[in-house]
């Protein structure tokens, strides 16, 4: 029905003018707005260029269903995710493609309470789009638009009202720290929130154009252009954000990338140690996190990937912090969404309660390695392929969350069918890569096995 379009719990995505055009925008918007029974919508988007021609369309959806919309302008995903709870709408549609690269562009829909939908929201979504009625109001019901320009400032409010943040210390400490946008989204606010938190910010990327000067997924080799500046205007850290600012890389005083993983581990490590509780991460999050919470003696309970199924199990057990190894903080004290802003702000705490260079906080952390491939499977169903790998190990072992993980002393492995194409994700982590690679063959083995035993 939808050629060229990613539908998903993360929302619908796809190259402008193939996948995502107008039409797509209208029609995902008209059944949001249905599934919200007409009630108020906020709508945000990032700096793509394209993002303003979809808007155009998104608002329209919207308004033909009675929805009265707020439109809060170019902000980050957690900006309008926060807006959506405070302003008490019924929901929220954030343009957004994310990492993604320039061509592509999204929708990213959001519940009343202010998270990303739920799979079941989603397939309740996805079925009133596919199958209708969506809802048409006549003439004079349609939906009113207006523009709410202030959901940055609402925002960086909420993030310097974190109840452990030590506001003092962190303006007596004036730390140099340098910030990379990728020209997006987190341009508009997160300058200003770091102002606010008492930095003098070095901002490279940060012109709210929406061209990415370089890959825009904060993976370590994207972040060269932000290590030389940290490095040559003497910043105590520099901070990466994607396109959309909910996940956040770090680089260390020295210029060099921590990896995605540790941005969690460092948040995780600021919250643990002044609020007992539970921690949540996905399955594949590395196992620092166990041993940083194991420290202060909090419990960590693992979900299958996906922001949402996170935030679920946070929200059932009321746990202090959670996220994804991605950079993806999750604070509920501001709310369930990843949000760079928190987790910047939660990093920046911790390095001025510990007074230590963030090489040094990292340096005194467990060290893993973790390793990813991927491996086609043909015509196979990749779900009955992971069963039948399944049986090959022993029960005590392996933990079914999400597809399947073996646990050992010295590492884990992971195998899980992708979301997206015909593969076959495996992962594997230990404290020294041999071994993780070792984990890694082991599994591509048992996969060869189990091709192999179907066959005959």
């Amino acid at each position: 029905m939808f050629k060229g379009l990613m539908t998903s719990v993360s929302g619908v995505r796809g190259v402008v003018g193939v996948g995502m055009t107008p039409e797509v925008a209208l029609l995902w918007s008209g059944g949001f707005g249905s599934w919200v029974k007409g009630e108020k919508v906020i709508v945000g988007r990032d700096s793509r260029p394209t993002g303003r021609m979809l808007n155009y369309a998104v608002k329209a959806g919207l308004a033909a269903a009675g929805c009265d919309v707020e439109d809060v302008g170019v902000v980050p995903t957690p900006t309008v995710a926060l807006a959506v709870k405070r302003r008490g709408a019924a929901g929220g549609i954030i343009i957004t493609a994310s990492h993604n690269s320039q061509e592509w562009n999204a929708l990213k829909f959001v519940n009343s309470s202010g998270r990303m939908l739920s799979m079941p929201e989603f397939l309740q979504l996805e079925e009133i789009v596919q199958e209708g009625p969506l809802r048409s109001v006549g003439w004079n019901n349609i939906g009113t638009m207006r523009k709410w320009d202030s959901a940055g400032i609402m925002h960086i409010a909420a993030i310097t009202g974190i109840g452990l943040l030590d506001l003092r210390k962190l303006h007596g400490k004036k730390m140099r720290v340098a910030l990379d946008c990728v020209n997006s989204a987190g341009s508009q606010v997160y300058p200003d929130l770091l102002e606010a938190l008492g930095c003098e910010v070095v901002g490279i990327n940060v012109d709210g154009s929406g061209l990415f000067p370089h890959p825009p997924e904060p993976l370590p080799e994207n972040l060269k252009q932000l290590g030389e500046t940290v490095v040559k205007e003497k910043c105590v850290v520099g901070f990466a954000v994607d396109p959309d600012g909910d996940r956040l890389a770090i680089v260390d005083e020295k210029g060099n990338p921590i990896g995605e993983e540790l941005t969690l581990a460092l948040a995780v490590k600021m919250v643990v140690a002044n609020n007992s509780g539970s921690v949540v991460v996905n399955s594949l999050t590395s196992q620092v996190i166990d041993d940083i919470a194991g420290e202060a003696n909090c419990e960590v309970h693992r979900t299958r990937v996906g922001e949402a199924n996170v935030c679920s199990r946070m929200n059932e057990i009321g746990a202090v912090i959670g996220g994804e190894g991605s950079g993806g903080v999750i604070f509920p004290e501001v709310h369930l969404v990843r949000d760079a802003g928190v987790g910047m702000a939660l990093v920046l705490n911790l390095l001025a309660s510990r007074k230590k260079k963030v090489s040094e906080v990292v340096r005194d952390l467990p060290a893993y390695k973790i390793l990813k491939t991927s491996v086609p499977v043909g015509s196979e169903d990749p779900k009955e392929l992971v069963d039948r790998i399944t049986r090959l190990y022993p029960h005590d072992q392996i933990s079914k969350i999400d597809g399947l993980k073996v646990v050992y002393d010295d590492g884990w492995v992971q195998v899980r069918p992708s979301n997206t194409e015909p593969i076959l994700r495996v992962f594997s982590e230990s404290h020294n890569e041999k071994r993780a690679q070792d984990l890694i063959n082991e599994m591509l083995n048992r996969i060869t096995e189990a091709s192999v035993s179907e066959e005959c």
